[in-house]
């Protein structure tokens, strides 16, 4: 086990950082938004630091265009970890665990064995479980250990990276619920969580302009929102949720910023608008954060492209969906 002890709540809440904890689906605009963040002078913009060890594992690149293992800031937080806890990032990468991350695309072979991948499945299942249980059950089936390893281990990385870098937000656009979930529940003060939805609509045409099938177009995206509506309602508090619509945040991106700042309690800073401005480190997510110059875009090509029986296909599988996250 990685972490040296449980039971830190209080030491975190002390630490000064908070934690903006990004819900979607993808291609819904979860990279959009945690760049929008990041342009904030107090912010960290993290990406899907789910996928950290990974990443290194495969050479991939950071945001900022250098390879992670070389990095100058993620540097930092490597050496800190290094020297508080004597794990070497570089040399292994999965030491330092993580929530479970299962790789579509670049998938490290060496790694997500068959093995791992039946693991995986297993804790699903039982968080799974967990979630039809009424509170009086729940608490007496803890999350696996793995699992709360990997959520002290997540918030000891958040606080390394808060003093490395100089940031009060960190912002982490992983959207596992059920981890969001479990995060919040033990740092209630320290956790928000952000419900981020876009029409399903154009969700199905990024999906299918990319070459993916109907049914598989459709359907990540509405168990998703299946499984995560009910789960953010029931266990996240009120007052720690936003529900945001990356429709508003692409028309409209200043008063949805200030939207975000307030939830957050950070002021808003104009500079937010300019995604091109500010240099950030982001890990995973799609291949906006490398191209911030391109700015804030507004996409709805759904409403000229989608339509005969490619929008009656998505209405009649994922309509009612739709119309319960607001689209009409």
């Amino acid at each position: 086990m990685t972490h040296s002890g449980f039971g830190q709540e209080e030491k975190t809440a002390q630490d000064g950082f908070r934690i903006l904890y990004i819900c979607s689906t993808g291609r819904s605009g979860s990279t959009l938004t945690d760049m929008f963040m990041g342009g904030h002078s107090q912010v960290a913009s993290l990406g899907q630091i789910n996928v950290l060890g990974k990443s290194i594992s495969l050479k991939a690149k950071c945001s900022c265009g250098s390879d992670l293992s070389t990095c100058t800031e993620w540097r930092k937080v490597f050496d800190a970890i290094k020297s508080s806890r004597n794990i070497d990032f570089i040399a292994n990468p999965y030491q330092y665990r993580l929530w479970d991350a299962i790789a579509l695309h670049k998938v490290d072979h060496q790694r997500q064995t068959y093995a791992y991948r039946f693991m995986i499945a297993l804790r699903k299942a039982w968080m799974e479980g967990r979630d039809y249980l009424p509170d009086s059950l729940r608490k007496h089936f803890p999350i696996p250990p793995s699992r709360l390893e990997a959520l002290h281990n997540k918030i000891d990385l958040f606080r390394d990276i808060s003093r490395c870098w100089n940031k009060t937000v960190i912002v982490d656009s992983s959207k596992n619920v059920r981890e969001a979930v479990e995060l919040h529940q033990r740092w209630p003060d320290l956790v928000k969580v952000v419900q981020l939805t876009r029409d399903g609509r154009g969700v199905y045409l990024s999906c299918r302009s990319s070459g993916i099938s109907q049914p598989k177009s459709v359907n990540g995206w509405l168990k998703y929102y299946n499984r995560a509506l009910p789960l953010l309602e029931k266990h996240i508090a009120q007052d720690s949720l936003l529900k945001l619509r990356y429709e508003d945040l692409t028309s409209d991106p200043e008063k949805t910023g200030r939207d975000l700042c307030d939830f957050i309690g950070i002021p808003f800073e104009p500079e937010m608008l300019n995604l091109g401005q500010t240099t950030r480190h982001l890990v995973g997510g799609n291949p906006t954060r490398f191209s911030p110059e391109k700015g804030i875009r507004h996409d709805e090509r759904w409403r000229t492209e989608l339509k005969g029986d490619e929008l009656d296909f998505f209405n009649r599988v994922g309509g009612d969906m739709n119309r319960r996250l607001g689209y009409h």
